[in-house]
């Protein structure tokens, strides 16, 4: 368990301190104290992280030893980059079979500690704050200079506008801050300002609401189901406002995604039941969202996190935290075996929180800002004409994006209809997280607050951005990479190839590379190919990805029959993606509209060729390039050779400097696993490594995250047992999930750490964030993500955040003045326990249950119902907008599905029962689209396919799995199906650097284009285009009205056929002590960056990073560096991930 606090003196200190200084010789001197903290294993292992980071190589292993960096990786993060903050009681136990459901606030689920990571619980941190005082340059220099779009840049096929919604929908599930309505001078008292109003974990939040009030409001209290409207979209309330769990800054690909799960709700509550006849409607409730939220959660794990980082060794990855190593058909024949490695996260004997309560991170809010996924309109499409090539429908009228946000964007999603806007956003590719790609519309907007109520003031969301970071005591971009063990940048040069940028960046910053903010380095960042992130937000996901899997009890000891009821448990075994609850609503739609494997790349994409060869030994084709394979080879036998010096010589000789004390702080074992992952990041090679060995890197990576990347913060209690039987279902405010911490990771508790907080209060202005985010986020020309993403999968991840991270912040944006006890706690939980149609507390959850067989309320147009004030009814309506509110929908009505099913099935049920069974599925459906689905689209490649299968399946794999159930462990079985939930010490929570690393505005468009699905699908089941939406018309309350208008169909189809944005710079549509991009990577075990080339190849990127940051690598900020960071091949995130899938 990690704390802030003093080192402690013990026995056998001397011996240490001789074998850590001879490390010092070979690491960086940044990670010098960081070594001198770690034992002495970690600080070997980490001292081959640092190599493998040095030769820059990780991502081009084969797959198992990219896993191992990776496994190594996250370890470290474990161990030292969670930190408790906040007032977050530790040590208070309670009886978890008292709550075998998900609570409405989030509370009561992780065993020890009943509120970690419930609503209004601390984010944690990732990073020990860093004192930004320092403002420069300003946020709207740094914005319009280097994040203002351009020209539209996509993310070609990988992500589409569903996935750049998706992100949407699970930041509703998860993340937000306490705030006050001003959005300039932010001064929200310390005690609330970082405080999430969400629950961290993966709960459906975003569906449910993350208290009783908002509950109530989306629930029907008739058959456990979900309000909804009759078009499948959700309902409005008398303002106009969707009734959905979260609201607030939401649009159409929002509120369309929870409209979908609210229907994946209600028809859990069917299937249960029919199943389970006495259950009553407050079991039909809790066993749906159960179901759901692990629908949410899975969907996230394995389908949109896979499609955001496209490689085999994240798809390993993200697999492998579900299944194992062991992998599906294993895990599903046999059951868990064998650990989180090859069983995989999902399923252990106990949630593991590594000692930190589980909330989320300020560091994870901070690099998922992603706005950039957004475009400027949205196609739609013509699903009235005939499929053409590849499915694709033809273009009909685009819509601007402010057209779809809020209560507008509820209108227009309303006039178009989920399967128009579906499809739409289907075939529509994202925007690229790169810098000039953040939408200008986005510069000039009105946020909503938690009731998804337009706020009086505009902002500039680029700039605010910016300014966030630093505020909340984020470190800059090159401390932030610092803080999570990667090497800082000493150049522009370093980060970025782009000499555009470059100049830029040179422009805005000078040379100072230490005041580049975090925002702009990640945008700027060259991305490992694949990635659509930076490399340096994927480090933030791979503490994140899994410790939000393996710190939830209903993922591990409850995730089992007697919780979810056996046939909700069976829902969420068989869904594996988003694509599966699509057909299960809406499969003429796929059918007709849909070419692609996964929902979340851009619909007409072709699927991917059979490939014969073992996902874990596969090798990245760039590797067996000829050129490429003897410069490795190269890189390899120098190496080897560095290690063989290491006998009576110093580690730190071949190390980072910047990683020197973290060596230190590590034990022998972990010193020479970083040296392994350390010398594979030199190479750069580690998404370029054979299947195999990419896992084996990443699962070193994960390890040593694990072991020095989490830190309790807060008030979080540890240590307090109570009896997980008393709660086989998730509660509502997400308590007793963590066996010995019945609050981790819920509703209120405090956000943990990946990377000690750093103090930015003499930086918070330095550079403007306005600049920053001006000159280096600011969309330029929309950057797609080509067909990898779409804007299904951009609306997810938002869909995702409404499930696990918000800010428990007052109104007045801009001077954060938030009490330190209040200031980090999140409103939401941290579990993939659907929160994003659920709620966070009993209030959101009373407001969407019917409480009539476990259903969730759901419009019968298939989208969200709405309050009279027009806000959607599900459970996390804040900031959401029409991606969000259908996926919220889609997984109402996978609940309520189940509920139906269960009912079926379990005839003696009654509504509490099937709701809980059903939410226990849908929210487990949840979570495995995410691990398998997702984050497979996230990360394309065939090491995070096999790797985030492996979180779910374990090695082993799929079919071993569902044949013999989790056998061998995490590795082998999976995470998914553990004996018991593993913290790592650290009472579960989300942490600030996951929220960091989640700024993934980029994805979104600047319109959304609509699809014609009345026409015939043309190629690759593409409809035809119609009009565009402006995403401002898709957004809030404006987003559920445009949202009806559309359907959920063609809302979704649109979505799916849309791709997103990709997480460049000039791609975007800091506070919280979150460290800046170097410290951030630091902290993570990731080489800083030393020059602006180090980030990124573009040449304008540098010179933008440049601009506004001059040479001062470190004052990087981390949402710049995020998006600045080269991606990895056919892949769309960075290193953050793994710890958190």
């Amino acid at each position: 368990m990690n704390t802030i606090a003093e080192p402690v003196q013990g026995a056998g200190v001397d011996d240490k301190n001789l074998s850590r200084a001879s490390l010092h010789r070979f690491i960086h001197q940044d990670f010098h104290e960081a070594v001198d903290r770690m034992t002495i294993i970690d600080a070997f292992l980490f001292l081959i992280v640092h190599s493998i980071d040095k030769l820059g190589i990780w991502h081009r292993l084969p797959v198992f030893l990219g896993l191992l960096y990776l496994a190594v990786r996250r370890h470290l993060h474990q161990e030292y980059n969670l930190f408790n903050v906040g007032r977050t009681p530790t040590g208070v136990r309670y009886n978890p079979a008292d709550y075998p459901y998900r609570t409405a606030d989030g509370k009561y689920n992780e065993p020890f500690n009943e509120g970690a990571g419930s609503q209004g619980t601390f984010f944690g941190r990732n990073i020990l704050p860093v004192n930004q005082k320092d403002m420069k340059p300003d946020p709207m220099v740094v914005a319009t200079k280097l994040l203002a779009r351009k020209k539209f840049i996509d993310t070609g096929k990988q992500f589409n506008m569903i996935a750049a919604s998706w992100i949407q929908f699970m930041i509703h599930d998860w993340i937000d801050h306490m705030e006050e309505t001003q959005q300039i001078e932010l001064v929200a008292p310390k005690e609330v300002a970082n405080q999430c109003p969400l629950k961290s974990f993966k709960d459906g939040s975003a569906i449910y609401g993350s208290n009783e009030k908002t509950l109530h409001k989306v629930r029907t209290f008739k058959d456990g189901k979900l309000k909804i409207s009759e078009d499948g979209l959700l309902l409005h309330d008398q303002d106009g406002i969707a009734v959905s769990g979260d609201v607030r800054n939401s649009w159409a690909g929002v509120s369309i995604l929870q409209a979908l799960f609210i229907k994946e709700h209600n028809a859990v509550c069917d299937t249960l039941k029919r199943e389970y006849r006495n259950l009553g409607d407050e079991e039909l409730y809790r066993h749906a969202r159960l179901v759901t939220s692990a629908v949410i959660a899975k969907v996230h794990t394995i389908d949109w996190t896979v499609e955001l980082l496209k490689t085999d060794t994240l798809l390993a990855g993200m697999r492998g935290n579900w299944y194992g190593l062991l992998g599906k058909s294993f895990k599903d024949k046999f059951g868990h075996v064998g650990g989180a490695i090859l069983g995989g996260v999902v399923g252990l004997k106990k949630p593991e929180n590594h000692g930190v309560p589980y909330s989320l991170t300020e560091e994870f809010v901070s690099v998922y800002r992603m706005h950039s996924l957004l475009p400027d309109h949205l196609q739609l499409r013509d699903i009235s004409a005939a499929p053409g090539s590849h499915k694709s429908p033809p273009s009909a009228e685009k819509i601007p994006m402010p057209s779809l946000i809020g209560r507008v964007g509820e209108k227009t999603s309303s006039g178009i209809g989920f399967v128009k806007l579906m499809v739409s956003m289907g075939h529509q590719a994202s925007g690229a997280l790169e810098p000039w790609n953040y939408p200008v519309w986005l510069r000039d907007v009105v946020a909503q607050d938690v009731e998804g109520m337009d706020r009086p003031d505009h902002v500039d969301l680029a700039a605010l951005e910016v300014y966030r970071d630093r505020e909340r005591n984020v470190a800059r971009y090159n401390e932030f990479r610092r803080g999570l063990l990667m090497i800082p940048i000493s150049k522009w040069g370093d980060l970025t190839d782009d000499q555009e940028v470059i100049e830029a960046l040179q422009e805005v910053y000078g040379d100072e590379v230490e005041e580049l903010d975090l925002l702009v380095g990640l945008m700027a960042e060259k991305k490992i190919t694949g990635f659509a992130i930076s490399e340096t937000a994927f480090i933030i996901f791979l503490i994140m990805a899994t410790r939000r899997l393996e710190s939830d009890r209903f993922f591990t000891s409850n995730f089992n029959e007697e919780t979810y009821t056996k046939k909700g448990f069976e829902w969420v075994k068989t869904t594996e993606s988003l694509k599966d609850v699509l057909d299960r609503h809406y499969p003429e739609m796929t059918a007709k509209w849909m070419n692609s494997a996964s929902a979340f790349s851009v619909w007409d994409s072709p699927p991917p060729s059979p490939n014969r060869i073992p996902l874990l030994f596969r090798v990245p084709k760039s590797l067996l390039q000829a050129n490429t394979v003897s410069r490795d080879q190269a890189k390899m036998f120098r190496l080897a050779e560095m290690i063989k010096k290491l006998s009576g010589a110093s580690l730190h000789r071949f190390i980072h400097q910047d990683f020197h004390e973290a060596v230190d702080r590590m034990t022998i074992i972990d010193a020479f696993l970083f040296l392994i992952v350390h010398s594979i990041d030199k190479l750069g090679i580690w998404h370029r490594l054979p299947v195999f060995l990419g896992l084996l890197y990443l699962s070193v990576r994960r390890h040593l995250h694990q072991e020095y990347n989490l830190f309790n913060v807060g008030r979080t209690p540890t240590g307090v047992r109570y009896n997980p039987a008393d709660y086989p279902y998730r509660t509502a405010d997400g308590k007793y999930n963590e066996p010995f911490n019945e609050g981790a990771g819920s509703q209120g508790t405090f956000f943990g750490r990946n990377i000690l907080p750093v103090n930015q209060k003499a930086m918070l202005k330095k550079p403007d964030p306005m600049v920053v985010a001006t000159k280096l986020l600011a969309r330029k020309k929309f950057i797609d993500t080509g067909k990898q993403f779409n804007m299904i999968a951009a609306s997810w991840i938002q869909f995702m955040i409404h499930d696990w991270i918000d800010h428990m912040e007052e109104t007045q944006q801009i001077e954060l003045v938030a009490p330190k006890e209040v200031a980090n706690q999140c409103p939401l939980k941290s579990f993939k326990d659907g929160s994003a149609i659920y709620g966070s507390n009993e209030k959101r959850l009373h407001k969407v249950r019917t409480f009539k067989d476990g259903k969730l309320k759901i419009s019968e147009d298939g989208l969200l119902l709405h309050d009279q004030d027009g806000i959607a009814v599900s459970g996390d309506v804040r900031n959401s907008w029409a991606g969000v509110s259908i996926l919220q929908a889609l997984f109402i009505k996978e609940h309520n599905a189940v509920c139906d099913t269960l009912k079926r099935e379990y005839r003696n049920l009654g509504d509490e029962e099937l709701y809980r069974h059903a939410r226990l599925v849908t929210s487990a459906v949840i979570a495995k689209v995410h691990t398998i689905d997702w984050t497979v689209e996230l990360l394309k490649t065939d090491t995070l396919l096999a790797g985030m299968r492996g979180n779910w399946y374990g090695l082993l794999g799929k079919s071993f799995k569902d044949k013999f159930g989790h056998v061998g462990g995490a590795i082998l079985g999976g995470v998914v199906g553990l004996k018991k939930p593993e913290n790592h010490g650290v009472p579960y929570s989300l942490t600030e650097e996951f929220v960091s690393v989640y700024r993934m505005h980029s994805l979104l468009p600047d319109y959304l284009q609509l699809r014609d699905i009345s026409a015939a699908p043309g190629s690759h089941k593409s409809p035809p285009s119609a009009e565009k939406i402006p995403l401002p018309s898709l957004i809030g309350r404006v987003g559920e009205k445009t949202s009806s208008g559309i359907g959920f169909v063609k809302l979704m189809v649109s979505m799916g056929h849309q791709a997103s944005g990709a997480l460049e710079p000039w791609n975007y549509p800091v506070e919280r002590n979150v460290a800046r991009y170097n410290e951030f990577r630091r902290g993570l075990l990731l080489i800083p960056i030393s020059k602006w080339g180090d980030l990124t190849d573009d040449q304008e990127v540098i010179e933008a990073l440049h601009e506004v940051y001059g040479d001062e690598v470190e004052e990087l900020d981390l949402l710049v560096g995020l998006m600045a960071e080269k991606k990895l091949q056919d892949s769309q995130l960075a290193r953050l991930l793994l710890l958190y899938s």
